[in-house]
C-alpha cells in the first residue's frame, strides 16, 4: 500500500489518490487499509512520503562517491532523474513536491514531512559535494540551488515531455561545480 500510494502521489498527486484507489492499486484487501493505517489516508501518506524521502536520498548519495568529481555527480543526478521521467512516459513527477504543493500548509503533518524530505535531500547533496572535495559552505549553498533546479526542471520536463530542461540544468550546475569556491 505504501508503494502504491507513493506511485500515485508521484503520478497524480495527493488529492487524486483516493483511499479506495490506493487500496485497489496495491491489491491489498480492504480490511488491511484500516488495520495498518487506522488514522486513514494521511497516516499512509506519511509512510509513503518517508519511504520516498529515504529512497531518493539513497539514490542521490550514490551519485557522489568519495573522491569523485562534483560536476560528474551533478550530471549523474540530473541524467538519472531525466531517464526515470522519460521511462515513465513523462508521468512520474516528485511525490514530495506534488504533495507539498497540494497540502502545505493545510496539513501541518504532511507539510513537516515534506519539509524534512527536502532538508534531507539538500543535506545529502551537500554531503556528496563535500565527499567530492568541495568546501562545506559552498556545497551547502550549491545543494539548495541544485535541489531547486532539479525540482523545477522536473516540472518543466514533465510538461514539455522532454528531458531537455533537466539536462540543461545539469550543464549549468556542472559549471558552478568547477567555479572557484572563494567568497562563497
Amino acid at each position: 500500500m505504501i508503494l502504491a500510494a507513493m506511485s500515485l502521489f508521484q503520478r497524480e498527486g495527493y488529492a487524486a489518490a483516493s483511499w479506495r484507489r490506493i487500496v485497489q492499486e496495491s491489491g491489498a484487501p480492504w480490511g488491511s487499509a484500516h488495520h495498518y493505517f487506522p488514522k486513514g489516508k494521511e497516516q499512509l501518506g506519511l509512510a509513503a512520503l518517508e519511504m520516498a524521502s529515504q529512497t531518493v536520498a539513497a539514490s542521490m548519495a550514490r551519485c557522489f562517491p568519495e573522491g569523485g568529481v562534483a560536476a560528474d555527480g551533478v550530471r549523474q543526478l540530473f541524467e538519472g532523474g531525466a531517464k526515470l521521467l522519460a521511462k515513465s512516459g513523462f508521468t512520474a513527477g516528485c511525490p514530495i513536491c506534488t504533495v507539498a504543493l497540494e497540502t502545505a500548509p493545510q496539513s501541518p503533518t504532511l507539510t513537516e514531512t515534506c519539509n524534512s524530505a527536502f532538508q534531507l535531500w539538500r543535506q545529502t547533496i551537500a554531503d556528496g559535494l563535500v565527499r567530492c572535495g568541495m568546501s562545506a559552505p559552498y556545497a551547502a549553498k550549491l545543494a539548495v540551488l541544485a535541489l531547486a533546479a532539479f525540482e523545477g526542471a522536473l516540472v518543466q520536463a514533465r510538461t514539455a515531455q522532454s528531458q531537455e530542461p533537466m539536462l540543461d540544468c545539469a550543464t549549468m550546475l556542472e559549471q558552478l561545480c568547477r567555479e572557484p569556491k572563494s567568497g562563497a
